[in-house]
């Protein structure tokens, strides 16, 4: 066996392949373990002897479709990819070199496999921080649904959407009626208790996955309608205007008896490009109409434009 340099430092290849600090296993090219070193112990939790003559599929369930894929790429000419692997609760990377004969055939492969078990719990912790951090920038913390600043993102995406698709687009601007006299009759707490109903139920009324209820400050709402032109945005307002009426919130500071919201609805006017401006002149048309739904009585709906 050669030997890696000479003399007093002379070092063999099965002692280097013996030192390796990765599982290593040199496979044939009918599938059969023929050496692997002492470090493959952890994979199958017994001597590395025990491996040797064993066929991939015994090792690993994946191993001979995995193996067919490699033998494509490597006799393709192509370096084989790295991919990712489990043994029991462990994660690895898997590294495939081909090794050739002297006519440059294929005639087995050194799969190395790498522990990376405690890289992946550092990217999932990464993962969940991102996730919360990601929360806490785009959730409104008291009511649980998107905050203003994802309002500000989310709108503008949608209106240039919407322009170059031709596509319709509403908003549903809403007010909880008398809320400043709620939290002088009730209290503060009582006051955000009643903003988290009223957003959820709000928000569970309208219907679509892509429809969304945005907190835009106080005890104001809006809700982005993708698609929906005005008299689609009406009937979803007269939805949430009812499913916040049916929580029946006692509030001794309107004749009712109980809290309701009044809705303000506009729709993208035609327009041959989206912008900012467009953005903003939705936002304004929608609160016309809930100053005119209010104005009107509260607890209904107004459209933008309805005299």
């Amino acid at each position: 066996m050669a030997n890696i340099l000479t003399g007093e430092t002379a070092i063999s290849l099965p002692a280097l392949f013996a030192a390796l600090p990765v599982a290593v296993v040199l496979i044939g090219r009918d599938g059969r373990i023929l050496a692997a070193n002492p470090a493959t112990a952890a994979l199958q939790k017994g001597p590395p002897e025990a491996m040797l003559g064993q066929h991939v599929a015994h090792i690993h369930p994946d191993a001979t479709r995995n193996m067919a894929r490699d033998l494509w790429f490597a006799e393709a000419g192509i370096e084989v990819p790295d991919h990712e692997t489990t043994f029991g609760d462990r994660q690895y990377q898997v590294s495939v070199r081909a090794v050739r004969n002297n006519t440059g055939e294929v005639a087995a492969f050194v799969v190395a496999f790498t522990d990376i078990s405690r890289l992946k719990r550092v990217e999932r912790r990464l993962s969940e921080t991102n996730r919360r951090l990601k929360a806490r920038v785009w959730e409104d913390h008291l009511t649980g649904i998107p905050s203003r600043r994802y309002l500000d993102a989310a709108l503008a995406r949608e209106v240039r959407r919407a322009r170059r698709g031709g596509q319709a687009l509403s908003i549903v601007m809403a007010d909880i009626d008398r809320f400043k006299s709620y939290n002088d009759r009730y209290g503060h707490p009582a006051g955000d208790d009643c903003l988290r109903v009223v957003a959820q139920a709000a928000s569970a009324a309208l219907g679509r996955g892509e429809d969304e209820l945005c907190r835009y400050g106080g005890e104001e709402f809006v809700a982005i309608l993708p698609g929906t032109g005005t008299d689609g945005a009406a009937d979803v307002a007269e939805r949430m205007r009812r499913a916040v009426a049916d929580q029946a919130i006692p509030h001794d500071g309107v004749p009712w008896g109980h809290v309701t919201i009044s809705l303000g609805v506009a729709s993208l006017p035609a327009a041959d490009h989206g912008s900012h401006r467009d953005r903003d002149a939705l936002i304004a048309a929608a609160d016309a109409a809930l100053y005119a739904a209010k104005a009107a009585g509260r607890d209904r709906v107004a459209r933008a434009g309805d005299g």
